[in-house]
């Protein structure tokens, strides 16, 4: 999805559920034609990974799509399985990718959508191949920011935008009507879900995150704001090309879990979301009357720096560990003046994420910061903000009243990670803000 294009700006959530079932389908029909090949006969197995991965790519689940819990899930293998002696999904997938291969190379018509599955993935992609997808059920590909010719990458941007919305749809519709009849929502929904505001969710930018890391650069919002994603300096005209890639049109897979709760909070108070990608952002699409949901520390996406000033805890990017580090600006009685990961990517170890909600500076909106010092502590972030009654008694601890007057806060976990997944999480401390003048 681009940010140059005006189906961003207007597309409400169930809007995009229309949009997203035709094409759905048409994935799901292409699988069923995939697995009765002759490419995939006498393979039960390879048939059953590939539909599997596909329909819970389709619906959003992708913490699902992790070797263990698919051993677990589909080949009956103990959660508590060696998976290094035990290479049953591996093996599997492994499979299923020369089979795909071999599909693709038969001939046959022209497929609208290719499947692929990359190497040491469980995270199908999905490709253009020959004929273009009906117009009214993917919006115009995204114009290039870094170049490149990858047009793919926008296509499965917008099919992980739509899942988002497609998930909701079943979620909502699978609780049936007492969800529609829910409680009313307490802070910072009850701010966020106002009947006269619109609500606008600003997903992370994995690709320039993935950038900074490459390059071991710290990106300022300024030149994110202005699209100077590479440094003027450092790279040779032989290396860029390998950075055209990055284009911002990947959507982490922990903010599509993060949007999907928070579209059926939206749901059950009546509310509608615009979903956006940062990279579509332009500083005056945030110079609104609305209220924001911004998702990602500001290494992944910087116009969270935009409300840092609010903030007790804020991102700092700690240039002698290569890592963003929280650092409290107002410690409390047992608080320390800063706070350091030591889980690294998909390690075992301590992360930290925060839950802010603040104003929008110059704006009479709100906005709502959810965000992590790895995706992980996002991922918790978001679960206890969107888990209303773990949230209630979390800020009933720190003194404020969730079914109060709009009230802005800040809150700090540690999230305890093992192997690359969030293990527990608990509150370090809770910090009520100033209110900030409109």
């Amino acid at each position: 999805m681009s940010g140059r294009t005006s189906e961003a700006h207007h597309s409400a959530a169930i809007t995009r559920v229309l949009e997203i079932v035709p094409y759905a389908a048409a994935i799901l029909e292409h699988v069923d034609e995939i697995v009765a090949s002759p490419a995939f006969k006498g393979s039960r197995r390879g048939q059953e990974l590939l539909k599997h991965i596909i329909e819970k790519s389709l619906s959003g689940q992708f913490e699902e799509l992790k070797e263990r819990t698919l051993g677990v899930d589909l080949f009956g293998r103990p959660p508590a399985y060696n998976t290094t002696e035990d290479a049953v999904v591996r093996v599997a997938a492994c499979d299923v990718r020369k089979r795909l291969t071999h599909f693709y190379a038969e001939p046959g018509p022209g497929w609208e959508v290719r499947i692929d599955l990359p190497p040491g993935s469980y995270i199908p992609e999905f490709h253009r191949s020959t004929r273009e997808i009906a117009d009214q059920a993917i919006p115009p590909a995204a114009p290039k920011v870094l170049g490149g010719n990858r047009a793919w990458r926008p296509f499965a941007n917008r099919l992980l935008l739509a899942a988002v919305v497609a998930g909701l749809f079943w979620l909502v519709a699978s609780r049936g009507v007492s969800a529609i009849h829910a409680a009313k929502p307490i802070l910072p929904w009850s701010g966020i879900f106002e009947r006269d505001k619109g609500v606008q969710v600003v997903l992370s930018d994995p690709d320039i995150a993935a950038v900074q890391n490459i390059l071991d650069t710290n990106l300022s919002l300024s030149d994110y704001a202005n699209h100077r994603y590479l440094p003027d300096k450092g790279i040779s005209p032989e290396v860029q090309p390998a950075f055209r890639g990055y284009r911002g049109a990947n959507v982490a897979s922990v903010d599509t879990m993060i949007a999907l709760n928070i579209s059926d909070l939206a749901r059950t108070a009546s509310a509608h979301l615009r979903i956006h990608t940062a990279r579509s952002m332009n500083l005056p699409d945030l110079k609104v009357d609305d209220n924001f949901i911004l998702l990602g520390s500001p290494r992944s996406n910087p116009w969270a720096r935009l409300f840092e000033d609010q903030l007790d805890f804020v991102f700092e990017y700690d240039e002698a560990g290569k890592q963003e580090i929280i650092r409290n600006r107002r410690p409390g009685s047992s608080e320390i003046a800063a706070y350091i990961p030591t889980a690294r990517g998909f390690g075992t170890g301590s992360a930290y994420g925060i839950i802010g909600f603040v104003g929008n500076p110059g704006q009479t909106g709100e906005a709502l910061l959810l965000a992590g010092s790895n995706a992980e502590a996002t991922e918790a972030a978001g679960r206890l903000a969107t888990n209303q009654m773990l949230l209630a008694g979390t800020l009933k601890n720190c003194g404020i009243d969730p079914r109060g007057a709009t009230r802005h806060f800040e809150v700090l976990l540690r999230v305890t990670t093992m192997a690359g997944s969030p293990n527990t999480f608990d509150v370090v401390a809770c910090h009520s803000l100033p209110s900030h003048e409109k």
